[in-house]
């Protein structure tokens, strides 16, 4: 099993102390699976408490025997009353700011905690979780890229696929078994409210260029209003662009990839699209060092977007989502976003996703996207798979 070193675990740990007291927090309560598992390695019915100063607490409701760390004491308790009291046995003060996710806290659970902790402040910690999350480790860097490496075995069998698939249905079906196969967990974990994906999204019909039900530049509109994301059925046929969109995850850490595939000669404005995607791409990438404002990136490809008269079908139809690309690790959609008008600056150690694409009406979707590790001189792409179109003949 993968789980983070323990060296790893304590400068993470350490980290979130320094940041919390920068920001006058005397302790954390953390909840969320994400932000569990980068935290301590585990996930689960638990809450991990985090003091600004001294040895954190992980409490458990899991049934049977408990997980055990060297680095801290793991204790049982049944309900939500009871950790107040734990912390109290452990002779840490239940006094000052206590910090929450409030991004992904439910209500629910949020009045609860206060009712227990009747009499602290509860402040939002989510940015600095998230901020902390963003600039990756080498451990983790070296988990992204083997998995960068593995999906690319997954690729490698997309002319094949091409051959066999007769819808989109089809086509997706094949790439998640076999990205099974290889150990993908088979969840992708998105941290926004409401925003749920599958790990592969295929589109094959003029549906792909439709404005998305979700805040993601292409996503099609599914088979049913219940889930109106990816496949819709659609026969993959001669001279159609064919997208895949996939998320790659064996070791709890997501890569993101999108190729286009085609059978036979596609339209010439597909080509013409895909080929300013590539250009927007390589110009980002020229742009994108450390220092480097995130709303920059994005401006730069807006103009090239504009400049080429594709700018009302840039990043999606109907003017599109305003950012071009975000974050990955843990979650899909992990901090910084390339977002217009945003002031986060690129730092060595982000691992960001860029991604421009293109509606074309009438036809589909077209558009390519990669993963690349901040470094201290530029821009590194995570994946060995390359960029061209995937192609197979008509009629095989």
């Amino acid at each position: 099993m993968i789980i983070p070193p323990l060296d790893e675990l304590k400068k993470r740990l350490i980290s979130l102390q320094g940041a919390l007291a920068s920001k006058g927090v005397s302790g954390a309560l953390i909840f969320q699976n994400a932000d569990l598992y980068y935290y301590t390695g585990m996930i689960g019915q638990a809450c991990f408490f985090v003091p600004v100063e001294g040895t954190p607490i992980f409490m458990s409701r899991q049934r049977g025997e408990l997980p055990t760390c060297p680095l801290w004491p793991v204790y049982r308790y049944n309900s939500w009353s009871e950790l107040r009291r734990v912390l109290k046995e452990f002779n840490y003060p239940l006094s000052g700011r206590l910090g929450l996710e409030f991004d992904v806290l439910p209500t629910a659970m949020y009045f609860k905690i206060q009712e227990v902790f009747l009499g602290q402040n509860l402040v939002n910690i989510s940015l600095l979780i998230r901020q902390q999350r963003a600039v990756k480790s080498v451990w983790e860097i070296a988990i992204l890229r083997e998995t960068a490496c593995r999906d690319k075995l997954i690729w490698d069998k997309v002319p094949e696929m091409l051959v066999e698939a007769k819808t989109d249905f089809e086509l997706g079906a094949l790439f998640e078994a076999e990205a099974r196969r290889l150990g993908h967990i088979g969840i992708i974990r998105v941290r926004s409210f409401n925003m749920e994906m599958t790990c592969t999204c295929t589109l094959a019909d003029e549906k792909g260029a439709l404005p998305s039900f979700f805040e993601a530049p292409l996503t099609g509109v599914g088979h049913t209003g219940a889930y109106p994301f990816g496949a819709s059925g659609a026969k993959l046929v001669a001279d159609k662009p064919i997208l895949i969109d996939f998320g790659g995850c064996y070791a709890g850490y997501i890569t993101d990839l999108t190729r286009m595939c085609s059978i036979g000669q596609l339209p010439q404005n597909v080509l013409v699209a895909f080929d300013l995607a590539l250009d927007i791409q390589a110009a980002v990438v020229r742009l994108g060092k450390p220092g480097i404002m995130c709303g920059e990136l994005y401006e730069a490809a807006k103009t090239m977007a504009e400049k080429a008269g594709w700018d009302n079908n840039f990043m999606g139809a109907a003017g599109g989502v305003s950012f071009l690309g975000h974050g990955v690790g843990l979650e899909i959609d992990e901090l910084p976003v390339l977002a217009r008008g945003s002031e986060v600056v690129l730092e060595e150690g982000m691992v960001i996703a860029i991604e421009p694409k293109f509606a074309v009406p009438g036809i589909g979707s077209v558009g390519i996207e990669n993963c690349f590790v901040v470094n201290v001189d530029g821009l590194d792409k995570l994946s060995p798979v390359a960029d061209e179109m995937i192609v197979i003949k008509s009629g095989n």
